[in-house]
């Protein structure tokens, strides 16, 4: 199940600040189901929605109003990467035991 993200591509700068933000959540909400390939599927859509944001940065800025606005959700999106990476931990760790695994259980084969 891929999700739609909202396109950034006409908006104001902030709004593409708030699209990235939505992605963001939209990926916490997916690794809380344990849906990695949702996860990495916006995870894409969020890299393209970064690129146009970059792109946009070159021509337009943001007032007072909006700067407080973008650290805000600059905050959240920080927030739901660190509970991503902390339910991808579980995850991880199993990785990491089957690969430390391996060696012993070639030995042990031979």
């Amino acid at each position: 199940m891929q999700a739609d993200l909202p396109a950034a591509g006409g908006g104001r700068l902030i709004d593409r600040y708030a699209a990235i933000a939505e992605a963001s959540h939209r990926m916490l909400a997916a690794a809380r189901r344990g849906d990695w390939h949702e996860v990495a599927c916006i995870e894409d859509q969020c890299r393209e929605l970064i690129g146009q944001l970059k792109a946009a940065l070159t021509v337009e800025s943001l007032g007072p109003a909006d700067q407080r606005e973008r650290m805000r959700l600059l905050r959240a999106i920080l927030a739901d990467d660190a509970e991503i990476r902390a339910c991808a931990e579980p995850w991880l760790g199993r990785i990491a035991h089957l690969i430390s695994s391996l060696p012993a259980q070639r030995a042990a084969e031979r």
